[in-house]
């Protein structure tokens, strides 16, 4: 997970940024030896050099993304440029090329030390060092080298000094380089990236009235020049200014790069043909006036360009925030209710929200820490990006928590596309340094059917359907109806605020059903404590009327404390139920087996209270997934260590089954009561049963069976081995006090 940052050798040794092949190089030299004879064009009449100069660019560029393998096709090239097209003397053309390779060398060296990803862009990073690294000092030493050949192999220079014929030079060399390196950089850099730029621009409005405005008013120019009207040509000449820095604003870097030179070489040819309008220049001292004009109005657009392009590009990184999760790249929540608006407002019929939840991710985040949470965030939406398809979108809405937009025209279609995708996510193995975790997921979906009206409530009616989605085998949930969902959610809602205020009024009660033994060895009174609850109208409400919104909004830790407490207190109050008590059974929510401050509160409670720990039993329900296996298996450890037993309920219908047999260490197994309902009849609940108690035996382990509600059933569970027995046929749930007055003296249940 940790990146190891290395040294650049590309900045030393100019290794190139892409690969140059032979015929690339070929294709180089040429329009290298193309552009050197087409800017002769460039210059006054009888003068042997060029006011723009594309080959100082081209080679500088080149040099740049192809690195130093270009200079094997490039002198040459100019070499034999410069003593067979041009017939120049051997020692002018010898430091004419040899100035022009080494210059623009180092140039390329001393820029190259910027971030690759730069030279795609017009930064201002990269124009000023094009500025002073390229022109400035390499223009300085490639214009030296061609200034002393010119100086002394012409004899009409040595009327010249020859820094004057130098600077000269120097500034013809700059401009070239100024103008044509941001052309040649895009270009070779990505010539699809540059074509598409172009084209994109060229469909802008914007950019479109531009181009007709510039050719109206360059035809305009020609047309008053001929009519004579050479004030007025003149006046609409120097509009291209205005019409430049119009351009500079709305184009992309792309369009600027190839419109600049060609602007500028439409000037400058104007000037030195006297077109347009344009003054004529005639002499050097015109040629100087002229191109210092032109080299500050290149630098003026050129600066004026990157400030604008980074702009841009940070006006689109703040749109992109906005709409943007910032750890994952996936849309943030104010793009998933802006889509979720627009959505309701157009009624879609075949929309569907999809939530997805990354369960028990604060407990992930403490084993893997920051950095390690981060990082499987940023898997999961990197897998999430990969399953996407065209007509969904992606959201993350908080911490471990995935929203979708997905189009299907049905349940069953919407199904067969997430099953695949809760196979993919759930249950896979993620590494994050030393630790190893299993990742499960719920995933719960309904449909945009109109029946919400706001997106929050969307929102809500989907998370409910996740937590409904928690509660089964497979965690995957697909609601047909939102309204039913905010219908339970609202239930919930109401059922959780009347439980937290039961608590302090003191409206919870303890409940107690009798355990049989089924061997008649009865040693006391066994019985296992069930909640109940009052509400604000005195009705007694049911367990599975409160307990499902304690576990949806995590309140079950305080249930199974207050419980706790409770019981032991009840029976340090009256020690005639505690004498006749033998097992005294507890539930145990999956939460608080979580919770390493359990083990310790118990036992401060003991020590209080006084109750043998041998008296408590802890039944820790199958059917609620243990979330941290390795912290329930030491709090399971510690409980029997405090002399309690530990019993597993629920066995058989949960996720573990078998599993937790291996992970944990209890005493006793709780049946499931859908292998006892109809034990008596069917023959597969009977070789379930049977199966069962041959386990338990095996490892030592004691057997209950629930749900018992009649003789037959009796009969067939000390038939197939079961040691205990729970159900109304045995005795009904009643108040605490109530079980004791009833129970028979000696008691006739234990276990």
């Amino acid at each position: 997970m940790l990146k190891t940052l290395t040294h650049r050798p590309a900045q030393m040794a100019l290794a190139p940024l892409r690969e140059a092949t032979p015929f690339k190089l070929v294709v180089l030299a040429a329009l290298l030896v193309f552009s050197a004879e087409v800017s002769r064009f460039f210059t006054l009449p009888e003068q042997a050099f060029s006011v723009i100069w594309p080959p100082a660019g081209l080679l500088l560029g080149a040099l740049l993304v192809y690195g130093s393998r270009v200079l094997y096709t490039c002198l040459p090239a100019l070499l034999i440029w410069s003593l067979f097209w041009q017939q120049a003397p051997w020692l002018f053309a010898l430091l004419f090329s040899g100035s022009m390779a080494l210059g623009s060398w180092l140039a390329a060296y001393w820029i190259r030390d910027i971030d690759a990803q730069e030279l795609r862009h017009f930064t201002r990073r990269l124009v000023l060092r094009l500025y002073f690294r390229g022109a400035l000092l390499g223009s300085g030493l490639v214009s030296a080298g061609g200034a002393l050949g010119f100086w002394l192999t012409q004899p009409t220079a040595q009327h010249f000094a020859w820094y004057d014929i130098w600077l000269l030079y120097w500034g013809f060399e700059a401009l070239g380089l100024i103008l044509f390196t941001p052309l040649a950089l895009l270009i070779l850099m990505s010539q699809r990236r540059f074509i598409g730029g172009v084209m994109a621009d060229l469909r802008q409005p914007q950019l479109l009235t531009w181009l007709a405005v510039s050719l109206l008013a360059a035809a305009t120019t020609l047309l008053l020049e001929s009519q004579g009207q050479r004030l007025y040509a003149t006046a609409l000449a120097y509009s291209f200014f205005p019409l430049l820095c119009w351009l500079v604003m709305v184009a992309r870097s792309e369009t600027l790069a190839l419109v600049l030179p060609v602007f500028v070489a439409l000037f400058v040819a104007f000037a030195l043909r006297g077109w347009g309008g344009v003054t004529q220049i005639e002499n050097i001292q015109g040629l100087i006036r002229m191109l210092t004009q032109v080299a500050g109005m290149v630098v003026m657009a050129q600066l004026i360009a990157a400030v604008n392009i980074e702009r841009n590009q940070l006006l689109r990184s703040f749109r992109r925030q906005a709409r943007e999760d910032y750890l994952t790249g996936l849309g943030n929540e104010r793009e998933l209710i802006q889509a979720l608006n627009r959505l309701i407002l157009s009624q879609p019929h075949s929309t569907w929200l999809v939530d997805i939840d990354l369960l028990d991710f604060e407990e992930l985040a403490d084993q893997m820490g920051f950095e390690g949470a981060h990082e499987l965030e940023r898997q999961l939406a990197s897998q999430l990006r990969q399953w996407r398809r065209a007509d969904m979108q992606q959201f993350r809405l908080a911490q471990g928590r995935y929203l979708l937009l997905v189009q299907a025209e049905e349940s069953v279609s919407l199904k067969a596309a997430l099953d695949p995708l809760y196979d993919q996510l759930n249950d896979q193995t993620y590494i994050s340094e030393q630790h190893s975790t299993r990742i499960r997921i719920a995933l719960g979906a309904l449909p945009l059917d109109g029946q919400i009206e706001t997106p929050a409530g969307y929102l809500a009616a989907c998370h409910q359907a996740t937590l409904e989605a928690r509660q089964r085998n497979r965690r995957l949930l697909i609601a047909l109806s939102s309204q039913e969902l905010m219908q339970e959610r609202q239930i919930l809602n109401r059922r959780f605020e009347a439980l937290k205020q039961a608590l302090p009024e003191n409206r919870l009660r303890l409940f107690a059903q009798p355990i049989q033994d089924l061997s008649g060895q009865s040693t006391g009174l066994s019985y296992e404590i069930l909640l109940r609850m009052v509400s604000p109208a005195g009705e007694l409400l049911s367990p599975i009327e409160f307990l499902p919104a304690a576990e949806r909004f995590g309140y079950m830790q305080e249930i199974d404390r207050w419980v706790i407490s409770h019981s032991l207190e009840h029976l340090a109050d009256h020690p005639d139920w505690l004498a006749r008590t033998h097992k005294c059974s507890i539930n145990l929510s999956g939460a608080s087996l979580s919770d390493l401050e359990l083990v310790p509160f118990i036992r401060t409670l003991l020590a209080h209270t006084q109750v043998p720990a041998s008296k408590i039993s802890f039944e820790v329900t199958e059917s609620e997934r243990i979330h941290r296996t390795e912290d329930a298996a030491q709090q399971i450890q510690a409980l029997r260590a405090l002399g309690a037993s530990v019993a597993l309920d629920d066995f058989g219908t949960g996720l573990a089954t078998f599993d937790y047999l291996k992970s944990f260490q209890f005493d006793y197994l709780k049946i499931d009561g859908t292998f006892i309902r109809h034990l008596a009849q069917s023959e597969v609940d009977q070789a379930m049963v049977k199966g069962t108690c041959a386990v338990a035996q095996a490892l030592g382990l004691q057997t209950i069976a629930e749900f018992v509600e009649g003789e037959e059933t009796l009969a067939w569970l000390r038939k197939l081995g079961v040691q205990h027995a729970q159900g109304f046929g045995i005795g009904r749930p009643v108040p605490l006090a109530q079980l004791f007055a009833e129970a028979e003296s000696p008691p006739s249940s234990s276990f």
